[in-house]
């Protein structure tokens, strides 16, 4: 798999599971509304079809990645938190995390991270072929995956806290350098807002997909912590 698709994948990681449940409910939708459908029965059909097989890939994709997880140090999943997922309660947990590199060996840790991240979605069920099979009508990763390969990834990470790295034998990085402790933009928009409320449905859907907003208010108890799915 290409480092960019897993990127993809990582950047995503905290909302998969907002993302399934906002397919479900996109597919309820449809069905309920099914009878104001311009379309014949069987596009409908089709279309909450997809809808729902959207859903069991995502979660499928979140079950690799946790599975990926389990298998890194307490040190690896630190620079996954730290970089891609920035799950805030996870990261207070850390606290003021002190690794024992040069900011230097950081980065090159975070890259050989990504390469071994790469290798193991490749080698369960998610090749690069594979990805883009399932998920190439999948606006919000292709808009993301876009991004990365145009060079504006710093443009759609999420929000971070001013919190930062502590490398060995130097002061806590947002002491030393403000700027290291990126604030970066929200991640885009996942889906066109839904209006339309089936009548026979109680709830009300403001946001079909907010998929990449910042981890606090989107992921919530979804994703439980590597030491949670890991026992």
């Amino acid at each position: 798999m290409a480092e960019e698709t897993t990127k993809v994948i990582l950047y995503a990681y905290p909302h998969l599971g907002a993302l399934a449940e906002a397919s479900q409910v996109a597919a309820e939708n449809k069905a309920r509304l099914s009878f104001r459908a311009r379309m014949d029965t069987l596009r409908e059909m089709e279309l909450v079809a997809n809808e729902l097989a959207v859903r069991v890939h995502l979660l499928r994709l979140e079950r690799a990645v946790e599975e990926f997880v389990c298998t890194c140090s307490r040190e690896e999943r630190f620079l996954l938190e730290y970089r891609y997922f920035r799950r805030k309660k996870e990261l207070v947990s850390y606290g003021e995390f002190a690794v024992p590199w040069s900011e230097r060996t950081y980065y090159r840790r975070q890259s050989a991270l990504l390469k071994k991240a790469a290798a193991f979605f490749s080698a369960n069920g998610w090749s690069e072929e594979e990805f883009l099979d399932v998920f190439s009508d999948y606006q919000p990763f292709m808009r993301l995956r876009r991004s990365i390969l145009s060079g504006r990834e710093s443009a759609v990470v999420a929000r971070r806290e001013k919190r930062g790295l502590v490398f060995s034998v130097q002061k806590p990085a947002c002491v030393r350098q403000k700027s290291f402790c990126s604030r970066g933009g929200r991640l885009p928009r996942s889906r066109i807002t839904a209006t339309a409320i089936a009548a026979t449905q109680a709830r009300t859907i403001t946001t079909i997909c907010n998929a990449f907003a910042e981890p606090s208010s989107v992921s919530g108890g979804v994703c439980p912590s590597p030491d949670t799915f890991c026992k």
